[in-house]
Parts: structure tokens; C-alpha cells; sequence
């Protein structure tokens, strides 16, 4: 029997879940079922959405909430469920399947009113987590908790993201799946095979939107401390965001213009990649970034705050460093010891680790055969 899937996400900006989740629609596609994606009309990966049938973008389907809009909210609410509705019609074993907070929320809620049976979401990290007041954290858990009781399935990108399910959740141990966040498994691994580094320059580097949640200002402290034992390093970060003046300003006030390089947001990604010694990680909540993975396939010691599903990945003293939420400053003495210790830096590089739960072929896999299962 063909698979019908609607993907529901609310803005195509360059992070991990809208790269599976386009990574998805792409992969079913090809597998001669159908796929459609419903998204908001803002992000970068906008024009790479465009390229895929059955794309709908919905102009005031944002991802922040907001209070203030609570009419344009409502009126979002029924168009969502009005488009499921048409979709059903269409296809009458129809699966939503959310990604993000906002859109799994929605979404789901949106699909139980249209009558979908199947209402699947993937959790790429909660979104409640210990760097809330108490009051945003209950309504965010609250409103995931209710959602939880007319959701038929979570796909899970971590273990860390699993153990808080069952420990927040009901029935959560009974309807769940481990189903890795796909990278462009190619890419990275073609990307590999060529080293390009300046030996004469010792250069850390990371993948991050300019948010809160990527703690960026951690690392530029930790960076600051580095640089002063050696002048002979750089950190350069892809990314962007609403954060952007006050980093710039970070970087300016500490006079640091040439050695902390905010590149902007990149599709060529592993090209940049593959110029850095190390990859550097300060966030406060994650699930399991896909950069991680991106890192280590191109053989980059990783050193991260140990948040979220990381430790799935990054093995303590075998190919990074786990560093405790808040301290910086061992964030620096970790990232001051790989450059004076070469052989070390060597035996992270070539740690030797079973990455393939990751390739894009391997996820669209179980997720179709996740699909079928459901649909039995």
C-alpha cells in the first residue's frame, strides 16, 4: 500500500530538524510514495523546499508564539486543520508527521481535529529544559504532556531525549522509536578524505544560530583565554541570528575582530569544515545536533558542553571532551591542551566509531518501515 506523509514544520531556517525533515520528503519521494510538506514561508531553506511537489507554505505559520497575535494564532490553527482536512480527502490513510515544538503542538492537535489516525513527532530535543523560569517550563511540559495523550508515535534522535519521555510521560516507553538524525552522509564522508588544514594556524570552529540556546558567549570567553596563550588560533562560527549585535559588539569590546570570525550561515558546509582542527560546542539545551555527527565524520575532535544526546556520540577522552554545563574556563584549558598536544589531538582524529545509524539512507529506511508498521 503507497504511504501518504504530511510533514508539518514551521520555518525552514538551517538547523538539524528542518535538514531530516526535508531529507524526508525527499527520501519518500524517491521511494515512490508520497510525500507533502506543509511550513511557514520564512527561513533559508525556503528555495531548497521549493525544488520538491506537494510543498505548502502557509505566510503566517511562524515559529515563535505569540500572546499579542492571539487571533492570527487561532486563525493559523484552522487553516492548518482545514489543509489536513483537503489532504485527507486525498488520501484517506493520510500520516502527519510533526517537527519542532510549535508545529508538533499544532500539528498534532490540528490532525486529531481533521481525523488523521496517525499523528507521529519527532523530538529533537525538548523544549522545556533547567534554563526556564518554572512557569514557562510548566507550560511548555503541560502543553507537550496533553499533546502527548493524542500522539500515536515519537521518533526520538537520542537516548537522553528517550529517558526524559519515559520519566515525563505516559504510555511514553510503549510508542517510541530511536531513529537518528540523518546528515548528507556523502558529503561528509567524501569531504574526509581531503585535509586542508594551515598547520601554522590552530583553528576551532562551530555550527550555531545566534540564540540563547547555543550560549555562544561562553565560548567566545573561553576562546579569549585560549587566544592569549596563542596568538597563533582563530574560532570562526557558522551561523546567524537575532543575537548577532550583541556578539558583535562581544567580539569589538574585546578587540578580537580577526580572530573570532562569524562566517554567516553556509549550504557548503564540509568546505569549511574541513579547514578547522577542532570543533567547539558551548549550547545549554540540544537534542543531538547534527554538527556533532558532521564533525566527526570529517574526523574533528569535538569539545562540547555535555547537554543533551552528545554523549551518544562524543566518547570522554577517546574522541572529545564533555565539559560541564557553565565552566568555561575548563571549556579553554581543554581547548589549550589539544593544541599543545598534538599526539592527542591525532588519536581523537582517528578514534575509530560506528557512525552509520546516521547516514540519510538509513533514516529514511526506518522511518519508512516505521510507516508501514503503523499503517498495518
Amino acid at each position: 500500500m503507497k504511504i501518504h506523509v504530511l510533514y508539518i514544520i514551521t520555518k525552514l531556517e538551517l538547523g538539524g530538524a528542518q535538514k531530516v525533515c526535508l531529507s524526508l520528503v525527499k527520501g519518500v519521494q524517491n521511494s515512490g510514495n508520497s510525500a507533502i510538506l506543509i511550513s511557514g514561508s520564512d527561513g533559508i531553506l525556503l528555495n531548497e523546499s521549493k525544488q520538491h511537489s506537494n510543498v505548502i507554505l502557509l505566510k503566517n505559520f511562524k515559529r515563535e508564539v505569540s500572546v499579542k497575535s492571539i487571533i492570527g494564532e487561532i486563525k493559523n490553527f484552522f487553516q492548518l486543520i482545514s489543509q489536513i482536512k483537503q489532504l485527507k480527502k486525498k488520501h484517506s490513510n493520510l500520516i502527519v508527521h510533526t517537527h519542532s515544538t510549535k508545529a508538533g503542538i499544532l500539528g498534532r492537535w490540528a490532525a486529531f481535529f481533521a481525523r488523521v489516525k496517525i499523528r507521529i513527532h519527532t523530538i529533537h530535543g525538548f523544549a522545556f529544559h533547567n534554563h526556564q523560569n518554572k512557569i514557562v517550563w510548566c507550560i511548555i511540559y503541560l502543553s507537550e504532556l496533553i499533546t502527548s495523550f493524542i500522539t500515536t508515535h515519537f521518533v526520538c534522535v537520542s537516548s537522553f531525549d528517550i529517558a526524559t519521555g519515559k520519566k515525563l510521560f505516559p504510555r511514553f516507553a510503549k510508542k517510541h522509536s530511536l531513529i537518528r538524525a540523518a546528515v548528507e552522509w556523502e558529503k561528509f564522508t567524501g569531504a574526509a578524505k581531503t585535509n586542508i588544514s594551515d598547520s601554522t594556524v590552530f583553528i576551532f570552529g562551530t555550527v550555531a544560530c545566534f540564540k540563547k540556546q547555543k550560549n555562544l558567549i561562553d565560548l567566545f570567553k573561553a576562546f579569549e583565554i585560549v587566544y592569549a596563550q596563542n596568538p597563533y588560533c582563530k574560532l570562526e562560527i557558522i551561523g546567524d541570528g537575532v543575537l548577532r549585535p550583541e556578539l558583535e559588539a562581544w567580539i569589538k569590546q574585546h578587540n578580537l575582530q580577526e580572530r573570532i570570525l562569524l562566517l554567516g550561515w553556509q549550504k557548503n558546509v564540509a568546505e569549511f569544515m574541513i579547514t578547522w582542527d577542532t570543533f567547539v560546542l558551548s549550547s545549554l539545551w540540544e537534542g543531538l545536533p547534527c554538527a556533532i555527527i558532521e564533525a566527526r565524520l570529517l574526523k574533528l575532535p569535538v569539545i562540547s558542553y555535555n547537554t543533551g544526546g552528545i554523549k551518544d556520540v562524543i566518547i570522554q577522552g577517546k574522541n572529545g571532551y564533555l565539559i560541564d554545563q557553565g565552566n568555561w574556563q575548563d571549556l579553554a584549558y581543554k581547548m589549550i591542551y589539544l593544541i599543545k598536544n598534538p599526539d592527542k589531538l591525532h588519536d581523537f582524529q582517528e578514534f575509530n566509531q560506528d557512525l552509520s545509524d546516521f547516514n540519510d539512507s538509513k533514516m529514511i529506511k526506518n522511518h519508512l518501515n516505521l510507516y508501514q508498521k503503523l499503517t498495518q
